[in-house]
Order: structure tokens, then C-alpha cells, then sequence
């Protein structure tokens, strides 16, 4: 049976913070605050909203989403870190890309966004928000601006579908992976560890994102450790030289 938001498991004892508690909606205006999708609403907008959208909270391995679901919903993540990953014929998982907070998943057909056979399971436990069409127009309707947000995520996702899809097709196995390297530091760079990227991350899955195979991922990578230009082991990637590597992206 598939896992889907399942409730959070209870952890260690934490101390008490100090200073005023927040409040549940303090907790979630300050999520929303932090979401592109809702930029430009005030404090106030923001309670409404976050009083309307559930958030709910998806733990490590479970299901956001699947070809299962019959009914149409985005889902937004709000924190953590969602994988979308597609099933081959012999039943392997093909890693497609890794979410971070405020990017969407999900089906809804009258926005284009369609999710057919693509899985996306939490990585990390993680806070999702989700929605219906009708809730989405209503909240359109309430507030205009969400609507611009929602264009213009939606041409952003656009225009970098187009540059993957060039960077596919003209691109050798080293370019695309400098290329995917560089946006994995770009969106989960430690502030910690310069050049460390703050995410799990197989061969095989970078791999599967590149769209090559292991053996050639793994040969790329032994090239551009030998140069001194990025540390991979243990599923942890560090980039050594940022402007070497975006100059082998570039090409």
C-alpha cells in the first residue's frame, strides 16, 4: 500500500524555547512568506490564506503523489525535499529531479501541468501544502496576485525545460553533468562548506538525470575529480572549482 503523508513520528524531548510561543498560524504565515507562489500578500493575506490550505506532513520514503491518484492537486513544498522519480518496465526507478521548498508537483490540466506515471516521494521529511482546481480559482479570485506568481513560475518551468532539453540533445556526458552540478550548488549549496551540495545523491540518480548510465557517469566523475574539479563519495558532492566547471557547462 502506498505510504502518503503519514503522521510525524514522535522524536526526542526538545527544550522549551524562550520568549513568546508562536502560534500555529504565526508558524504557517511564516512558511507561506517564504514561497514564491504567495509573494506580494500581506501579513494578514497570508493568515487567510494559511487558514484555508492544509499542510500536511510527509515523512521520509512516503508518497506525495502517484500514477494512482485519480483526483487533480498541486502540492506545493514548503519544506524539506521531494524526489519525482518514473518506473521503467523492469521496474527500476528512474530519478527525474529532486524538489526544494517552493516548487510545485502534482496534475492539473487546466494550468498544463501534467504529472503522467511520475512518482514523488519525500526524501526528507517534508511540509506540503495542496490544493484543487476549484480551491486554486477561488484563491485566484480572492487574491490576483497569486495568479500572476503562478504565470510566472510556470514560464520559469518553461524556459528551463527548454535549456534541459538543449542541453540534452547538444550537450556530451561531461557538459550535462557540469551543467545539473552547477543547479544542484545553485539550490542546495551549504552556506557552511563552500562548494558542498547539501543533498544525498547517488551515481545512479545523477545518472538517471543526465540521461546516461552509470558506468559513464562514473568514468565523468573519476575525470573531473582527476582534475581537481569536484569530490563525489559516499553520496555526497562537493564542487572544488565552480568556474572550471562552468566553463566544461558552457563547453
Amino acid at each position: 500500500m502506498l505510504k502518503r503523508f503519514f503522521d510525524r513520528q514522535a522524536g526526542p524531548a526538545m527544550q522549551p524555547p524562550t520568549g513568546p510561543p508562536l502560534t500555529e498560524d504565526d508558524l504557517k504565515v511564516g512558511l507561506l512568506r517564504e514561497v514564491d507562489l504567495f509573494a506580494g500578500l500581506t501579513p494578514e493575506q497570508l493568515k487567510e490564506v494559511s487558514q484555508t490550505l492544509p499542510m500536511q506532513t510527509c515523512v521520509v520514503g512516503g508518497l506525495v503523489t502517484s500514477p494512482d491518484d485519480d483526483d487533480e492537486r498541486l502540492y506545493i513544498v514548503k519544506r524539506g525535499r521531494v524526489r519525482l522519480y518514473r518506473l521503467t518496465p523492469d521496474g527500476k526507478q528512474l530519478t527525474l529531479e529532486i524538489l526544494d521548498k517552493g516548487r510545485i508537483v502534482g496534475r492539473m490540466s487546466w494550468l498544463g501541468q501534467e504529472l503522467s506515471d511520475v512518482y514523488a516521494e519525500a526524501v526528507e521529511e517534508a511540509l506540503i501544502c495542496s490544493f484543487t482546481p476549484d480551491e486554486l480559482r477561488r484563491l485566484i479570485d480572492r487574491f490576483p496576485a497569486v495568479g500572476v506568481n503562478i504565470i510566472r513560475y510556470l514560464s520559469d518551468r518553461l524556459a528551463s525545460s527548454e535549456r534541459e532539453r538543449e542541453i540534452m540533445a547538444f550537450r556530451s556526458v561531461e557538459q550535462r553533468l557540469a551543467a545539473r552540478l552547477l543547479d544542484l550548488l545553485r539550490r542546495f549549496g551549504r552556506d557552511d562548506a563552500d562548494g558542498a551540495i547539501d543533498a544525498r545523491l547517488t551515481q545512479q540518480e545523477l545518472a538517471d538525470m543526465i540521461g546516461t548510465s552509470r558506468e559513464t557517469l562514473a568514468t565523468t566523475v573519476s575525470s573531473l575529480r582527476e582534475r581537481g574539479i569536484v569530490e563525489m563519495a559516499r553520496q555526497r558532492v562537493v564542487v572544488l572549482d565552480p568556474d572550471r566547471l562552468e566553463a566544461l557547462a558552457e563547453g
